[in-house]
């Protein structure tokens, strides 16, 4: 998605996988650091929601690493919901 600030990956929905699935995935989110705490990862993330829906998909799912409070707090505030959860220990 253009060279700007950043760029999303945007695919099929690893868990639909049926070529009729009705969401889409988003693997990776990138801001680049000089424009970080700007309003870019939400801008970003807004236009891949556009492009999904406009695509005729009614929802976009992904996976954020469970200690990035910035990228978890960006997805709370633009309407995400934990939708399952993964644990892990290190022994």
């Amino acid at each position: 998605m253009g060279r700007g600030g950043g760029n999303a990956w945007i695919g099929p929905d690893p868990g639909q996988a049926s070529g009729t699935a009705d969401s889409a995935w988003l693997y990776d989110i990138n801001v680049f650091e000089p424009f970080r705490r700007r309003g870019y990862g939400s801008a970003i993330l807004a236009a891949a929601e556009e492009l999904v829906a406009h695509e005729g998909r009614t929802a976009l799912a992904l996976d954020v690493v469970g200690g990035n409070e910035a990228a978890i707090a960006m997805y709370r505030h633009s309407g995400y919901e934990v939708s399952s959860m993964s644990m892990r220990k290190n022994l």
